[in-house]
């Protein structure tokens, strides 16, 4: 989400007259772009802050800056004027965020910190800016202020090529799951048009997608996600369509039958379960069980078609005992998930379980269980890449090693190598090709490729 983020940003910037530099030494203005997922990640900023030299300019938008947001301050306290309020469509909005006490605290160290603003209010920075004082910015009459109808040019993706492109097709939560920060980081859940979702879909194909994935806090609770898949499984130069993250319970049969009749459907879904334990699901708030995270499994194992399943754990969650973590390990090993990001609960001020959930797991206990449930992952992921010998995957490539080296991802999400001694001398690869590639060799997390036109 942060990549769609920044490419509306970069989209809004270019159309005001700035022009974007690819170093960052080279810059006027540096721009974060943050996450408040984990007090790490709050953490990487502010460290990176003390790295700018005084000359640039520094500007941040995303969770951190809802998340530190009080809008109970006083008027008095943060020296709040009239003239550093506006109005845009009937609503209030404030200028370099007067109300959040972060900016002010980071101001004292970095007088070069220009600007905090929501990532719901990037329509506006053309107003903002000339607000705090750019003159003779280039941009239309008409602004357009709402996030989803900012269509940038160039394709939303973390990958250094076109080929691979992010459709935004909802922003935020409602969950409100006991552990989570982005419900009061980044708001309540809105869902964006169908006609706004396809437009934005096929500019990218436009300039050269092939890979498109839809994002969404739960991307399978917009309204209308099975027609949204259907349409965009319809779009001229479309060769694989994903999406992350969803949610068991909003999963319908139409869309598990999708998964098995439609070929550019990535057979990949990524199913943050977080618990093996119903006991620490319920104090999670999660809103299913851990007989229904065997039945969910059990339904895309049933599918014609073989489908990779990947998921998100959280270890150490307040009140876990070795019986709950135990009951994770069982669903890991049914599930015979092909990676897991697994995170060692930490609190997160301003959620339920920070405020009602004493952090009682010592950290040595946490880390534990995570290297244990790791060496379990690493024993499942080698038995089924070896599954994958011999079989013959298309694979989109994202880099090219110095030495030659290929390394890409295939359709189910594997990674993949295919050493430069498979790859014909006479033949330019770029980053972006997509290629059938046929596997040789595997291990954990890795497969190995060749390429058949050697």
């Amino acid at each position: 989400m942060n990549y769609a983020d920044s490419a509306r940003i970069k989209a809004v910037l270019l159309n005001c007259g700035f022009s974007y530099s690819e170093k960052e030494e080279n810059a006027d203005i540096l721009i974060f772009d943050t996450c408040s997922v984990r007090q790490k990640s709050e953490d990487k900023i502010t460290g990176a802050l003390k790295n700018i030299p005084a000359h640039q300019k520094i500007r941040i938008t995303g969770c951190m800056v809802n998340h530190n947001l009080k809008k109970s301050a006083s008027k008095a306290e943060f020296s709040w004027t009239k003239e550093n309020r506006t109005h845009a469509t009937g609503q209030q909005w404030y200028i370099n965020e007067d109300f959040n006490p972060l900016r002010h605290t980071l101001h004292q160290t970095y007088p070069n910190l220009e600007l905090f603003f929501r990532i719901d209010d990037v329509g506006k920075l053309p107003l903002i800016l000339e607000k705090i004082g750019y003159k003779n910015l280039n941009y239309p009459n008409e602004l357009v202020d709402e996030y989803e109808k900012i269509i940038p040019n160039e394709n939303a993706s973390m990958n250094k090529h076109a080929t691979s492109a992010y459709v935004p097709i909802s922003t935020w939560c409602n969950q409100f799951c006991a552990y989570c920060i982005v419900p009061y980081a980044r708001g309540r859940e809105r869902y964006f048009s169908v006609e706004n979702i396809i437009a934005e879909a096929k500019q990218y194909l436009a300039n050269g997608a092939k890979e498109i994935t839809l994002l969404g806090q739960i991307v399978n609770k917009h309204p209308d996600f099975v027609t949204i898949v259907q349409e965009i499984l319809k779009l001229e130069g479309l060769e694989r369509l994903r999406y992350t993250s969803p949610y068991p319970t909003f999963y319908s049969p139409e869309l598990l039958a999708l998964h098995e009749q439609e070929e550019k459907l990535c057979p990949h879904i990524h199913i943050p379960f977080q618990s093996g334990s119903s006991a620490v699901l319920k104090k999670m708030f999660r809103g299913y069980s851990a007989q229904d995270c065997y039945t969910f499994i059990d339904k895309i194992r049933g599918l014609k078609r073989e489908i990779s399943i990947t998921t998100d754990m959280i270890l150490g969650f307040p009140g876990e005992t070795e019986e709950d973590f135990e009951k994770s390990l069982q669903l890991v090993e049914y599930g015979r998930f092909d990676m897991i990001y697994m995170g060692i609960y930490s609190p997160r001020p301003g959620t339920f379980a920070t405020k009602q959930y004493p952090d009682d797991i010592p950290y040595k206990v946490k880390h534990a269980r995570r290297n244990k449930m790791n060496e379990l992952l690493k024993q499942i992921s080698r038995e089924n890449n070896q599954k994958e010998i011999w079989r013959t995957r298309k694979v989109l490539i994202n880099e090219i090693g110095a030495d030659g080296s290929l390394t890409g991802y295939i359709d189910n999400m594997k990674q993949m190598i295919i050493p430069a001694s498979s790859n014909p001398a006479e033949t330019t690869i770029l980053p972006g090709t997509i290629l059938p590639i046929q596997i040789v060799g595997a291990g954990e997390f890795k497969l190995v490729g060749e390429n058949p036109n050697s």
